[in-house]
C-alpha cells in the first residue's frame, strides 16, 4: 500500500535571522518528516523576508498552510492572537507562534490564546530566545503539531483548533460552561470523586455538574485534559500516562505518585502546568 504524503507550506514572519540563514543553505527539494504515528509530511518552506511583515502573507492560507511567527514579546504576542482572532486574514490555516517563557506564562495572554476563534489551528512554543529557533528545533515541533492538526482536521472537527474541539467537547452546549460529568467521564473520576475535587456533595455534583460555582475548580481538569492533544489525540496513551508513577512528583507513604495521585488529591493544577509544560515542549 503507498504511503500518503501529506504537503505542507510552511511560511515565515517575523524576525527569526537563525532559522533564515538556516533555510538559505538547503536545497528546493521539499523535505519530508514523518512523525511518530507515521504519518509523512512534505514540507516547503517560503521565506519572503525581503517583504514587509505587513504585505509578505495576505492571500491564499488553507489547511495545508503553516504559519511561523516571532511573538518574543508581549506586544508582539497580542498582536499575533489579535491577527488570528480579528477575522479572515489566517482562516483555514495553521499558525506556530514562538515566544519566551515570562510571555506565555501571562495570565492575560492564556485567556487569549483559549480564546482562539474556529477556523484558524493556533498553537505557542515556549523558547528562551525564539529569534535563535534553529531548523532543527522547528522540525521536532511541526512533528508534534502536525500529528494534533491533522488529527482534528481528519476526526471532521475542521471548525475548531485544537485546544477549543476539546474544550468544546468538554463543555455543556446550552450553557457553555465546562461541564464536570463529561471532564469525569474524560479521566475516569466517580462522582464522589468530582465532588471532593469540587469542593460539594457527591448528591451536589450529581445533581448539577454545570455549575457555576464549580467553575473554578473545573478549570484546571479542562486545561490538564489538554494532555489528550499532548498524546496526539490516542485518550488511551493519555490516560496510561496519567496512571504511571512520575519521578516529576513527589512521593507519599513510600509510593511514587502518579498524575491522576495528584489529581485525586486536589493538584489538579499541578497536572495542568506540567501538560501546558509538555505542549510547549518545555517537559520540565
Amino acid at each position: 500500500m503507498p504511503e500518503t504524503i501529506e504537503h505542507v507550506n510552511i511560511m515565515l514572519e517575523g524576525q527569526l535571522p537563525t532559522l533564515r540563514h538556516e533555510l538559505k543553505q538547503l536545497s528546493v527539494a521539499p523535505r519530508r518528516l514523518k512523525t511518530s504515528d507515521g504519518q509523512i509530511f512534505e514540507i516547503v518552506y517560503i521565506s519572503s523576508h525581503e517583504l514587509p511583515v505587513e504585505t509578505t502573507y495576505v492571500h491564499g492560507y488553507h489547511y495545508d498552510n503553516v504559519v511561523i511567527m516571532n511573538a518574543d514579546s508581549a506586544a508582539k504576542a497580542e498582536i499575533v492572537i489579535g491577527r488570528v482572532l480579528g477575522g479572515n486574514e489566517f482562516i483555514g490555516s495553521n499558525v506556530l507562534a514562538y515566544t519566551k517563557p515570562k510571555v506565555f506564562n501571562q495570565p492575560h495572554l492564556q485567556n487569549l490564546v483559549q480564546s482562539v476563534g474556529r477556523t484558524t489551528r493556533f498553537g505557542m512554543v515556549v523558547e528562551d530566545e525564539p529569534k535563535k529557533i534553529t531548523l532543527s528545533k522547528l522540525e521536532a515541533q511541526l512533528k508534534k503539531w502536525l500529528v494534533v492538526w491533522h488529527h482534528s482536521k481528519e476526526s471532521g472537527q475542521k471548525s475548531h483548533p485544537p485546544y477549543l474541539a476539546l474544550r468544546h467537547r468538554l463543555s455543556d452546549e446550552t450553557t457553555g460552561r465546562l461541564d464536570g460529568g463529561k471532564i469525569a467521564k474524560l479521566f475516569g473520576l466517580s462522582t464522589a470523586e468530582m465532588g471532593t475535587i469540587c469542593g460539594v456533595s457527591k448528591q451536589s455534583f450529581h445533581a448539577n455538574s454545570t455549575s457555576k460555582g464549580i467553575q473554578e475548580k473545573l478549570e484546571p481538569l479542562a486545561k490538564a485534559a489538554r494532555g489528550v492533544l499532548w498524546c496526539g489525540g490516542d485518550e488511551a496513551k493519555f490516560k496510561t500516562w496519567l496512571n504511571q508513577p512520575n519521578p516529576d512528583f513527589p512521593e507519599y507513604k513510600g509510593k511514587q505518585l502518579t498524575p491522576f495521585d495528584m489529581i485525586r488529591m486536589g493538584h489538579a493544577q499541578v497536572i495542568a502546568d506540567k501538560v501546558q509544560n509538555l505542549l510547549t515542549g518545555h517537559p520540565a
